[in-house]
């Protein structure tokens, strides 16, 4: 009997501390939260310059966005001696929700999403100004690279390296956006993010 109780508290006590050691791990393990910078090349109702930025949370493969692009075409611009006066230019303004999936493999990831946007398309001729506002069905698909392992963050262009090895860093990528609406373009850009990237764990040094 003594034998038994003796094994079983020996059960218990060591699935506690297998337990322990899981969560231990699981606090250990930072979660997916990064921003990325977009600058791009946009084409379509509006044809320009692209420029926006995005807060991304990853959980398993289910990657939720919010997103904010801003594309402008200056089609004129009139100057009295070297200060602009007036100026001919459209713009649309893109604010979404997206959800999509992503995946990681080592340093490089890849993602598709689509979701819901508000957008207002402004025109702006001299003085005169005219704005339409509609919704959208935005989408992205989208690759990106980072490191692999905990590093040291480095400041001054990646000169400086600082601090204790982290899984905080930068990564670089490419995007193909696009949004279905009223006024609809597609575009393609560099981004440039900074967050944790994926799940590093206390051995990826």
């Amino acid at each position: 009997m003594k034998s038994l109780v003796f094994i079983v508290l020996l059960m218990i006590f060591s699935s506690i501390n297998s337990q322990e050691k899981q969560d231990s791990l699981k606090v250990k393990q930072n979660p997916i939260v990064f921003g990325d910078f977009l600058l791009g090349y946009t084409n379509g109702s509006i044809k320009g310059l692209g420029v926006g930025f995005d807060i991304n949370y990853q959980n398993k493969n289910n990657l939720y966005t919010f997103r904010a692009i801003h594309s402008i075409n200056i089609k004129e611009v009139d100057f009295f001696i070297f200060i602009p006066v007036s100026s001919t230019y459209s713009v649309i303004n893109e604010y979404s929700l997206l959800y999509g999936k992503r995946y990681v493999n080592d340093d490089f990831s890849y993602h598709f999403s689509g979701g819901l946007s508000y957008a207002s398309h402004e025109n702006t001729i001299e003085n005169s100004r005219t704005s339409v506002d509609y919704v959208g069905f935005p989408m992205e698909v989208g690759v990106s690279w980072f490191k692999s392992k905990k590093k040291k963050f480095r400041v001054f262009y990646g000169l400086i390296p600082i601090g204790k090895p982290t899984g905080f860093g930068r990564s670089i990528g490419l995007k193909l956006y696009a949004n279905i609406a009223k006024k609809s373009y597609v575009g393609l850009g560099l981004s440039f993010g900074l967050g944790w990237h994926k799940i590093y764990n206390e051995n990826d040094k």
